[in-house]
């Protein structure tokens, strides 16, 4: 499977943070933690700060290029799921025709790297309720600097009924794509000093006389 990891243009969008007040505080939170403009270590996040979104959040863990494993899941998720959502791909939570957009977004998340909020939405039949939601991706650098990491949430709408729901990507509503490349402190030459000239023991400048005769 080929991943693209660039959106499409269409699709880009510099919107403000989700309206949703779990998704604000995550994402605030998530903000607090830059170091010097550096995107978050994955050994940074206090569960206790995100009491909050914990029951709808998850950590990701980029295994191959559009593939990435929940390695943390909230309870809420297991309930989408009517299953442990630990060890499952993210991919998961999608209908099959939604999968390699998703694998775009999340590869995308990782690389640029960047902040992605999707829309989503399970839709209903005559027997189960339409449920709609919003799915949030924070990259976090990884022991070795890397970003390799995602802390999320999927926070959704509606009553979900008692069978596994599985989500589209909602048509007409843009996504969210904000790169956050770090901003590295300029560098600045300092000119490197010149050599003093030897003098002697009173302080007059030593000349080199070459006698060639």
């Amino acid at each position: 499977m080929n991943i693209v990891t660039e959106i499409p243009q269409r699709r880009r969008t510099d919107s403000a943070t989700p309206r949703n007040p779990t998704l604000q505080s995550l994402e605030k939170y998530w903000r607090a933690l830059r170091h010097a403009q550096r995107i978050p270590s994955r050994n940074d996040i206090e569960p206790r700060q995100i009491d909050e979104a914990l029951p709808h959040a998850f950590i990701l863990q980029r295994v191959a290029p559009g593939v990435a494993r929940m390695r943390v899941a909230g309870q809420q998720l297991h309930d989408l799921l009517k299953m442990d959502a630990r060890g499952m791909p993210v991919s998961a939570f999608f209908v099959p025709d939604a999968r390699d957009q998703i694998a775009e977004l999340v590869e995308s998340a990782f690389k640029s790297p960047a902040i992605v909020s999707i829309q989503v939405v399970s839709h209903g039949s005559l027997l189960r309720n339409e449920v709609t939601g919003t799915m949030l991706l924070l990259p976090l650098r990884d022991a070795k600097g890397d970003t390799t990491r995602i802390l999320g949430a999927l926070v959704t709408d509606g009553n979900r009924g008692n069978r596994p729901r599985r989500f589209e990507i909602a048509q007409g509503v843009p996504i969210r794509h904000e790169p956050q490349a770090p901003q590295l402190a300029s560098v600045q030459s300092i000119p490197r000093p010149e050599k003093p000239k030897e003098r002697s023991p009173a302080g007059r400048v030593l000349r080199l006389v070459v006698n060639n005769g």
